[in-house]
């Protein structure tokens, strides 16, 4: 691996969901906690919650974490939760975690 790589991919940023654990069951309804980690890359400005396939949650809580947040109230079924890093423009880095889980 050249010098240059490892440059790169120290700078590539990650985010890691502590909470909930992929499986896991949330009470449907309520409120949930998701927590996670953020180390942003140089084009990361902030991040885009989604909860399935809708409209993205702005979240600017990306220093001093761990950090969390407050999920919606979830419908009994299954669901993907996904973190995306994204630009001062909202445009995605390619910087994202997911996880799947059930509300019952």
């Amino acid at each position: 691996m050249s010098l240059s790589s490892l440059v790169w991919a120290a700078d590539a940023g990650s985010i890691t969901i502590l909470s909930p654990k992929a499986g896991a069951v949330l009470p449907s309804g309520a409120e949930s906690k998701l927590d996670y980690n953020i180390r942003l890359s140089p084009d990361g400005n902030h991040l885009h919650l989604y909860v399935d396939d809708g409209n993205p949650i702005i979240v600017r809580k990306v220093s001093g974490c761990p950090c969390s947040l407050t999920l919606p109230g979830l419908s009994p079924g299954k669901h993907n939760i996904v973190i995306k890093e994204a630009t001062a423009g909202h445009s995605p880095t390619g910087v994202e975690a997911a996880v799947a889980v059930t509300a019952k």
